[in-house]
């Protein structure tokens, strides 16, 4: 379920001209704002920013940028990682850099904390724990059927297109089979 808008947010988004339907979004309780909003309200409100390099190593994926943002007379810094392990695409160093500005633009517009960047949160939701489908005895023996008009290799690679609850349901026939 989505958690309450705080309405100082929606005072912020509406003083943007944004509709919070349209540059907001739910991300398991937390309230995401899309990365695009952020550079618009950051170039209306003529927020100043400046970048440094504060860690780099390209062959490790690691990047880590400094950002001081300004805002009339507030000023804020703050920091952009990523990571192999918060940052799973091929570029680190824009990442970085979204993840830095984007944190400033909200902290000086007094969002940050109520709402987060896009590029701050996980997008993956949890996949569902799906139940094992159980075979038929009838499709369990057509597999066995099927495999013993293969030979070795053939058998291998049908073996490995099962999945591992067919190729269990299998093994545990077979054995049962062997048994009697």
């Amino acid at each position: 379920m989505a958690k309450k808008i705080d309405d100082r947010v929606k005072e912020v988004l509406q003083k943007q001209g944004f509709d919070w339907k349209e540059c907001l979004w739910d991300c398991h309780g937390t309230w995401v704002m899309y990365h695009r909003f952020i550079e618009i309200a950051a170039a209306q409100n003529n927020i100043k920013y400046e970048l440094s390099e504060v860690e780099t190593n390209s062959k490790e994926g690691i990047v880590v940028i400094k950002c001081v943002g300004s805002l009339k007379d507030n000023t804020v810094t703050t920091y952009g990682e990523a990571s192999p392990k918060n940052n799973k695409n091929a570029y680190p160093y824009a990442m970085a850099e979204k993840r830095a500005v984007d944190r400033a633009v909200l902290k000086l517009l007094g969002l940050h904390g109520f709402i987060y960047s896009e590029d701050e949160i996980e997008h993956t939701k949890p996949e569902p724990k799906l139940q094992p489908i159980k075979l038929s005895e009838e499709a369990i023996q057509h597999h066995v059927t099927e495999m013993k008009k293969l030979d070795e290799s053939e058998k291998k690679l049908y073996w490995k297109a099962l999945d591992a609850d067919a190729r269990n349901q299998i093994r545990e026939y077979t054995d049962d089979l062997a048994s009697k």
